[in-house]
């Protein structure tokens, strides 16, 4: 793993390779989360990072969004985004509600399917008010 050199400051219309936000670990303290934003100078990626605070205030996941992209035959690489860009689109994400992860009970899920097998094999249908499903 290889360094990458620092900034101090980014232009918001400056081009920028890769937004992330990523829980990182405080020398004092709780872990912290980072915005870590890549951007081009002199024809490499430098670093700028921002401390966001104590990763308990926040409720979304971290995220990378990125800004370019390499054609891995090549190793070019194309920037398509801004900093100013990344940054809105940062903000929407934490705007948004973390998605509720529900457990899912892959015993039922495997019986479900196999008695839909089971009911398809014999063409057995449903009629009703309610709707039909006919298998056949």
């Amino acid at each position: 793993m290889s360094l990458l050199p620092a900034t101090l400051e980014v232009s918001y219309d400056e081009l920028a390779f890769n937004l992330s936000e990523l829980i990182q670990p405080a020398p004092v303290g709780p872990p912290r989360r980072f915005q870590i934003i890549l951007v081009i100078r002199n024809d490499a990626l430098a670093e700028y990072r921002i401390d966001l605070g104590p990763a308990s205030n926040f409720t979304t996941p971290e995220f990378r969004i990125p800004g370019g992209v390499v054609d891995e035959s090549t190793g070019r690489g194309e920037i398509l985004h801004t900093v100013g860009e990344l940054k809105d689109i940062a903000t929407e994400m934490h705007e948004r509600e973390a998605p509720a992860l529900r457990p899912r009970d892959i015993w039922q899920e495997y019986f479900d399917l196999s008695e839909e097998k089971a009911k398809s094999a014999v063409g057995y249908s449903i009629f009703g008010p309610g709707g039909s499903t006919i298998r056949g």
